[in-house]
């Protein structure tokens, strides 16, 4: 596998522009039928692009990184950076076109540490990986043209965090197109204020949206412009109280109420800044989490085994349709 380095120094609604679910009430239906996969064993999975995907040994001297396709097709990539001992992967993303972006941190020999954004070909045959430090990257993301964001912290030589919450920007060969610091995010609940770590990054056809570890959704333009700041439901205090969460291609934001149980999601209204409870009108037992949307197919894990199971979204129809 050819290998390069890049080093670096360093509702709002778009009315009219995508349909919405917030004036119409949509439902979902489950698709006949589920699909079996190799359920990870270690490390976070989602379901982003048209790929389930995710890391195993994400953390030590040969991480795995996997996807698994809509036929429950499984592949494996080893991933390795000349000169590193141990790598930590922290986050996982698939592509438009297949290819996948990393982001993590790595050890060389001489305990040297550097932070890094990978990004791996359709056809695996090469990848890039762009040393940011000290960006430190914590969630992934590919945007519809196929550039990559990320949200993480930046600090200096000291490893100390000098900006807590920044959100980038970078084109999959790893050059930097924009750099942001977010201001007034909603700190942890014993004050921590750096919340990406253990945060959730998706993307749809006209945005990018983070919900963060202390459970605050916040969306953003493909320019990088704020569009605002919603809480989560109510008696969900960050972002793993969640059994999931997921971006439809047209901009519907679905959270999981409920960790292994029937299928009972919650859905954004923007406009109110409100949840409601979205309609499921056939399914076939217990859901573990939701892993994502494809385009606007719903994706989710069974509880019961390694196996996804797939919903259509839908207006009723008494709204009439969309």
């Amino acid at each position: 596998m050819e290998t390069r380095w890049l080093l670096q120094s360093s509702c709002f609604l778009l009315l009219g522009l995508v349909p919405t679910c917030s004036s119409a009430q949509n439902q979902l239906t489950a698709i006949q039928g589920e699909t079996g996969y190799q359920f990870p064993t270690q490390g976070r999975m989602r379901w982003t692009s048209n790929l389930l995907a995710g890391c195993d040994y994400c953390e030590g001297s040969g991480p795995i990184l996997w996807t698994t396709d809509r036929q429950g097709h499984r592949e494996t990539i080893a991933f390795e950076i000349p000169g590193v001992e141990r790598t930590s992967v922290r986050d996982v993303a698939a592509g438009p076109d297949g290819s996948l972006a990393a982001v993590g941190l790595a050890i060389s020999g001489n305990s040297r540490m550097g932070t890094f954004i990978a990004w791996i070909s359709p056809d695996r045959s090469s990848q890039t990986i762009t040393r940011v430090w000290p960006f430190s990257p914590n969630v992934v993301v590919f945007a519809p043209d196929g550039t990559v964001w990320t949200v993480g912290s930046v600090g200096n030589d000291s490893y100390r965090r000098i900006y807590d919450n920044v959100l980038r920007h970078y084109t999959s060969s790893g050059q930097l197109l924009a750099s942001t610091i977010l201001q007034g995010v909603r700190t942890q609940a014993n004050g921590f204020p750096e919340v990406s770590h253990a945060s959730a990054l998706l993307a749809s056809n006209d945005r990018i949206g983070w919900l963060t570890h202390s459970c605050q959704y916040i969306e953003f333009s493909l320019d990088g412009v704020e569009l605002g700041r919603y809480s989560c439901p109510a008696g969900y205090a960050k972002e793993g109280d969640l059994a999931g969460v997921a971006l439809s291609a047209s901009d519907d934001l679905l959270v999981g109420s409920q960790w292994l149980a029937p299928l009972a999601p919650l859905q954004l209204n923007r406009a109110a800044g409100t949840w409601t409870s979205v309609p499921v009108t056939q399914d076939f037992g217990k859901t573990r989490s939701i892993l994502g949307f494809d385009g606007i197919t719903l994706v989710t894990s069974s509880s019961t085994s390694s196996t996804m199971r797939r919903y259509s979204w839908s207006s009723q129809a008494t709204t009439g349709g969309q």
